[in-house]
C-alpha cells in the first residue's frame, strides 16, 4: 500500500512537471509572438512610396542623360578653340626702349550669347607670369595686343574683344563674333556641384602646334618653312586640323572653387572645359602640379557662374544710365 501511496506520488510528479513546461513552453510561444508582433515593419504609406518612386524616377533620368565619352567629344569639339594671345610690356618713362613681345597658346570654348570662356592667366598673360610681374614692378606697362580664337569647323580666326577677368579666381571671358552660319553650339555650364569620384573629361590643345601637327605626317615638311606661329595655325585651319585633344579621369578633390583631376593635361590645355559625363562644363582647366605626375587643377564652374552674374549686372546697370 506503501508502494502503490508512493507510486501515485511519482506519476503524479510527473505529471505536475509536464503541465508547468506546457505552460513555460506556451509562454515562450506567446513572448515570441509578442516579440515578432512588435518589431514587424509597418508597411510604408502611400506618400512615402511616392517620394521613392519619384527618386527612382529621377535616378533613371539621370542615368539616361550620361553619354558615352565619344558622343560627348564628338558634340563637344566644335565649341573648343585654340587660342593665340598676344602682348608687349613697354617702359612708361625714361629714355623710348623697345617693347618687349610675347605670346601664348591656349584653350578656349563657347558658352551662351557669344561668350568665350577660358583662363585669367590667358585673357591677361603677363597675369600670373613672374617675370612679367617683375618687369611691371620696375615701371613696364603690358598692353593685350590681340587675342585670336580658331574654332575647328571654321578656316579663318575670330578676334576676341570686350574681355572681363574675375578677381576671385583664374577664369576669364570675352565677346567673340562667329558667322551666322558657324557649326559652333555653346557649351552647357553646370548647374549642381560635383563631387569627388565623378569622372571627367578635360578637351583643350595641348603643347599647342605641336601636337596638331603630329595629326598629320606630311604637314610637318609643308609648315617648315612658315617661321611665323600664326602662319602656321591659320595654314592648320585652312586644312581642318585644329582639332582638340581629349583625356578621361576622376575628379579627386573639389574644394571651394578649386578641381584637382587625374586626367592628363599639359602647357596649352589652359582655358579648356572640364566635362562631366553629361556633356556640361563643371570647370576650366587651369594648371599642373609640378611634381605629381598626372593630377592637374582647375577652376570650379560655380567661379564662371559668380564672372558671368557679376557681367549681367554690369551689363543691366550701363543700359539703366544709358536710359536716364
Amino acid at each position: 500500500m506503501a508502494m502503490k501511496i508512493g507510486s501515485l506520488s511519482i506519476w503524479r510528479r510527473a505529471a505536475l512537471g509536464i503541465a508547468a513546461a506546457s505552460v513555460v513552453f506556451a509562454g515562450g510561444l506567446v513572448a515570441g509572438s509578442r516579440l515578432i508582433t512588435f518589431e514587424r515593419t509597418p508597411y510604408p504609406s502611400s506618400e512615402l512610396l511616392g517620394r521613392v518612386n519619384q527618386l527612382d524616377a529621377e535616378l533613371k533620368q539621370l542615368r539616361k542623360q550620361e553619354k558615352q565619352p565619344s558622343d560627348i567629344i564628338s558634340s563637344a569639339r566644335n565649341s573648343i578653340c585654340f587660342i593665340v594671345s598676344s602682348y608687349r610690356l613697354s617702359a612708361s618713362d625714361g629714355p623710348p626702349s623697345p617693347s618687349l613681345h610675347y605670346r601664348l597658346f591656349a584653350t578656349g570654348f563657347l558658352t551662351d550669347d557669344g561668350i568665350v570662356v577660358s583662363n585669367r592667366h590667358v585673357m591677361e598673360p603677363w597675369f600670373g607670369d613672374a617675370k612679367a610681374q617683375r618687369l611691371i614692378f620696375q615701371g613696364f606697362l603690358p598692353t593685350r595686343e590681340r587675342v585670336l580664337a580658331y574654332f575647328p569647323s571654321l578656316a579663318t580666326p575670330a578676334e576676341l574683344s570686350d574681355f572681363a577677368t574675375s578677381s576671385e579666381a583664374d577664369v576669364a571671358t570675352a565677346h567673340v563674333h562667329l558667322p551666322a552660319r558657324a557649326a559652333v553650339s555653346p557649351l552647357r555650364l553646370a548647374q549642381l556641384p560635383s563631387a569627388p569620384g565623378d569622372p571627367v573629361l578635360v578637351i583643350g590643345y595641348p603643347l599647342g602646334v605641336t601636337t596638331m601637327l603630329a595629326k598629320s605626317t606630311a604637314l610637318p615638311y609643308e609648315l617648315s618653312g612658315l617661321r611665323s606661329d600664326e602662319r602656321q595655325v591659320d595654314r592648320l585651319a585652312q586644312i581642318n586640323l585644329i582639332r582638340p585633344s581629349a583625356t578621361q579621369g576622376h575628379l579627386s578633390d573639389v574644394i571651394g572653387m578649386s578641381l584637382m583631376y587625374d586626367a592628363s593635361t599639359a602647357h596649352g590645355s589652359s582655358g579648356g572645359p572640364v566635362l562631366n559625363m553629361r556633356g556640361e562644363v563643371v570647370g576650366v582647366n587651369a594648371a599642373l602640379i609640378n611634381g605629381f605626375n598626372g593630377t592637374s587643377l582647375g577652376v570650379s564652374v560655380e567661379a564662371l557662374h559668380d564672372l558671368l552674374h557679376a557681367i549681367e549686372l554690369q551689363r543691366r546697370a550701363a543700359s539703366s544710365q544709358s536710359n536716364r
